[in-house]
C-alpha cells in the first residue's frame, strides 16, 4: 500500500454538516476567525413561525477582521520613502512621482504631505477572483513576521497567497484589505476629490458597502457598466464576463457636474434657394469641408469623392487654384459677411455626392454620461489596450491592462478637475493612469501630475529589459 495517499486526517463530520445545512439554508452560513460557521440564531428563525429573540438587529456589514482593519488604518509606520535617483528620470524637477512598496505603508506616509491635497483617485484592485493574489495584512508585526517566507511574504514583510473561493475568510479578508487603504486614500482627498475603482461582480456588491461606510452612502456619485472585452476568456460554464463596473464617490457631496462625450448637431439645412438670384462667395477652403487636391476640390466630409470646377446645380469655381480659398457661384441664401461670421462660429459647409450644398452649425452640447462605457463614447477594450502596448514594447508585458481612453474619459467626467491637479493610483499595475495623465496634458497642454503606487514584483530575464524600457517611458 502507498502510504503517500493516505489521508493524513479523517473526513471533517462537522464540515460535512455544515456544507448540508449550507444547502438547505445557505443565508445561516457565515464567515468568523476559524471559518465557515452555522449562525444559529438564523437557523432557528428559519425553522420558526415566529420571531426569535436574539441579538438586536443592525444595518451595517461585519465580517471577522473588521475592528482589526480599521484599527490597522491608525497605526503608524516606521517604514520612509527614499529617492532613487539611478532609476529617476530628471528626479529634481519632475513633478510626477512612482513609488515601489506596500501602498498600504504608503498611503499612511502621505497622510502628512498631501492631506486633502489629491483631486482625483484610479483604482484596480484585486477582485478576488480566487486566483489572483491579495494582500494578507499583519497587524501586529513581529520582528519575526518580518522574515521572508518563501513565496509567501515579499521583502516588505507583506504576506501574498491565493484567497480560493474555499476558504472560510474568502471574503473577509478580502475587505480587510480594502478597509484600511480606502480610509486613507479618503483622507487624501480635496474636499471636492472624487475616486473612481473599478471591479468585477465578485465583490462589487461589498465594496459598495464599505465605500457606503468610509465615504458615506451620500456622497456615492454612480456604478458605470465598462464593456472590457470583446472575446473575455470563458472561465465559468454559465456566463461570459464582458462586463466589468466602475464605481465613483465623492469626498464630500457636490454640485459639480459629470460630463460625457460632446455631441453635435445632425441637422441639415439647405444653402440655396431656387428663387434666389445668383450670387458669388468666397469659401476659405481650410475652415469647410472642401480642400484642393491635384486641380479639383475634393469634399473632406466624403473621403475621396472628387469634384471638377464645374458642379452641378450651376456652381461655378472661378479661382480653384488657389489653396486658400475658392469663390463659388450659386443662389446662396447668405451674404458675404453673413458666410465669415458663421464660420467664425464653426458652422460647416457641406457639398453632397451631387454636388448639392448644404450647411450644419457645429452645435456641442456636453452629455451626462450614460452608465454604460464602450467605443461609442470613446473608450476602447482590453485586448486593444494590449494591442498598444505590444506595438510600444514590441512584446506582450501585461494581461488585460486597462486602456489609456477608459482614464482619459474619467479624468473628464468632473468638471473641477483641472489641469493642474495631483491624480493618484496606488494600485498601478500597468501605469494607465500615469499613460493617460501625460497624454491628455500633450492634448491640451495641461500640468496634471500623477502619483503612482505599486507592490515590486520580480521580473524573469525574459522581460528584464522591458521593463528597463518601460521605466523610460513613465
Amino acid at each position: 500500500m502507498n502510504n503517500d495517499k493516505l489521508p493524513l486526517q479523517s473526513t471533517d463530520i462537522t464540515a460535512m454538516n455544515i456544507e448540508k445545512i449550507a444547502a438547505l439554508f445557505p443565508n445561516c452560513i457565515t464567515e468568523t476567525a476559524e471559518g465557515k460557521k452555522v449562525d444559529f440564531d438564523m437557523l432557528k428563525q428559519e425553522l420558526a413561525t415566529e420571531i426569535v429573540e436574539g441579538n438586536k438587529e443592525r444595518y451595517r456589514l461585519e465580517w471577522p477582521g473588521k475592528r482589526e482593519a480599521i484599527v490597522t488604518a491608525n497605526i503608524p509606520t516606521n517604514k520612509t520613502l527614499r529617492p532613487v535617483r539611478e532609476d529617476s528620470v530628471d528626479f529634481d524637477n519632475t513633478e510626477n512621482i512612482y513609488i515601489e512598496g506596500d501602498n498600504l505603508e504608503v498611503l499612511k506616509l502621505l497622510q502628512e504631505s498631501y492631506l486633502n491635497k489629491i483631486k482625483m483617485i484610479y483604482i484596480d484592485p484585486p477582485y478576488n477572483t480566487g486566483k489572483d493574489f491579495v494582500y494578507k495584512d499583519n497587524f501586529a508585526k513581529s520582528g519575526e513576521e518580518e522574515l521572508l517566507e518563501s513565496g509567501q511574504k515579499d521583502e516588505y514583510g507583506q504576506r501574498l497567497q491565493a484567497n480560493p473561493e474555499t476558504s472560510g475568510r474568502y471574503h473577509s479578508d478580502w475587505l480587510s484589505m480594502m478597509y484600511p487603504r480606502l480610509k486613507l486614500a479618503r483622507n487624501l482627498l480635496t474636499e471636492d476629490g472624487v475616486i473612481f475603482i473599478s471591479i468585477d461582480d465578485n465583490e462589487v456588491h461589498n465594496l459598495r458597502k464599505i465605500c457606503d461606510e468610509i465615504f458615506g452612502e451620500g456622497n456615492f456619485v454612480g456604478q458605470w457598466q465598462w464593456f472590457k472585452s470583446a472575446t473575455p476568456p470563458n472561465l465559468s460554464y454559465k456566463i461570459k464576463k464582458n462586463i466589468e463596473f466602475v464605481l465613483a464617490y465623492e469626498k464630500q457631496r457636490s454640485t459639480n457636474k459629470y460630463k460625457g462625450v460632446k455631441k453635435d448637431s445632425k441637422s441639415d439645412d439647405p444653402f440655396t434657394k431656387p428663387q434666389n438670384s445668383l450670387k458669388k462667395l468666397r469659401f476659405p477652403i481650410n475652415s469647410i469641408n472642401f480642400k484642393i487636391e491635384n486641380g479639383v476640390f475634393e469634399a473632406g466630409l466624403y473621403g475621396t469623392e472628387k469634384f471638377p470646377n464645374k458642379l452641378l446645380n450651376d456652381i461655378t469655381i472661378e479661382n480653384y487654384k488657389n489653396i486658400n480659398e475658392a469663390v463659388f457661384e450659386n443662389r446662396f441664401i447668405w451674404v458675404q459677411d453673413k458666410l465669415e461670421e458663421e464660420i467664425k462660429n464653426n458652422t460647416v459647409i457641406n457639398c453632397s455626392k451631387s454636388g448639392v450644398l448644404s450647411y450644419k452649425k457645429q452645435k456641442y452640447s456636453e452629455e451626462v454620461p450614460p452608465n454604460l462605457i464602450d467605443i461609442s463614447v470613446g473608450v476602447e477594450t482590453t485586448e486593444e489596450a494590449g494591442k498598444d502596448l505590444q506595438k510600444t514594447f514590441g512584446n506582450k508585458i501585461f494581461d488585460y491592462p486597462k486602456p489609456t481612453s477608459l482614464l482619459k474619459y474619467l479624468l473628464k467626467f468632473n468638471e473641477s478637475i483641472n489641469s493642474n491637479d495631483i491624480i493618484l493610483d496606488f494600485f498601478s499595475g500597468s501605469a494607465t493612469t500615469a499613460h493617460a495623465v501625460m497624454q491628455l496634458n500633450a492634448e491640451d497642454g495641461g500640468k496634471r501630475k500623477y502619483m503612482m503606487v505599486q507592490l515590486p514584483e520580480t521580473t524573469d530575464e525574459k522581460k528584464r529589459s522591458l521593463q528597463s524600457r518601460l521605466q523610460k517611458h513613465l
